[in-house]
């Protein structure tokens, strides 16, 4: 008997429902918004299938490196759910149309602007992608943290639950391109900016390499100044 993707996702769901202690924060998007870039740090395999049941949308897909596809049961899986097949030894123009394609249609597309997992679960230095896929289609961006996806072999030895926790910020666009800005300079600021995004929603330890970025410590002060404002 075969199984629907959504049948998958609900069982996908119990699961995480039953093994895992899962706090998520922010993740309405409305359907009234028609395609999106979730932008996230990638701290483990299971980062997709998280991503993917955080929202009530169910348009949701994610970019996912190619390589996963050969594992026996994890393959099998992403392959049922649906991905974006990427080739991340090469500049993998294929994707890049598929993904643009799935925004256009108004689908929501999950990926992880690092390019890779973080061994160490700290951010490391972002590739290009996702500033020219927003540059292409004019897409807001969502940036997402996840924290304690990469504690499943922890959690099993201890007989405890994961701790999951998923941060939603607020939707932005790209910055404006400045006056004679080259555009390597502007991609970069515009990358810088994602990251950072990125980097206020998880804990300070795992900001990594752009735990210093001055834009980094101008988003957490507005933060301050919000929470402050309010407070008063």
């Amino acid at each position: 008997m075969t199984i629907s993707r959504d049948g998958l996702l609900n069982v996908i769901q119990k699961l995480i429902d039953r093994f895992c202690n899962q706090k998520i924060y922010n993740a309405e998007i409305p359907e009234s918004l028609n395609g999106a870039l979730l932008v996230t740090n990638h701290i483990s395999r299971l980062d997709v299938v998280f991503l993917m049941l955080s929202t009530k949308r169910k348009d949701v897909i994610a970019l996912t490196a190619s390589n996963y596809r050969r594992a026996l049961f994890f393959g099998t899986i992403l392959k049922k759910l649906g991905v974006i097949w990427l080739d991340r030894g090469e500049s993998d123009f294929k994707a890049m149309r598929e993904t643009a394609d799935y925004l256009k249609k108004g689908w929501i597309v999950g990926l992880a602007p690092e390019g890779r997992r973080s061994r160490s679960g700290k951010l490391i230095k972002a590739k290009p992608g996702a500033v020219l896929i927003a540059m292409k289609t004019g897409v807001p961006i969502i940036p997402v943290g996840l924290v304690g996806t990469a504690d499943m072999g922890k959690a099993i030895r201890k007989w405890r639950k994961m701790d999951v926790t998923i941060k939603f910020g607020e939707a932005f666009y790209l910055p404006e391109r400045e006056e004679n800005e080259h555009n390597r300079d502007y991609v970069e600021r515009a990358l810088d900016e994602i990251m950072c995004r990125i980097a206020v929603l998880i804990p300070e330890e795992q900001r990594g390499f752009y735990a210093d970025h001055p834009r980094l410590k101008s988003l957490l002060a507005e933060i301050e100044e919000k929470k402050n404002a309010t407070e008063s």
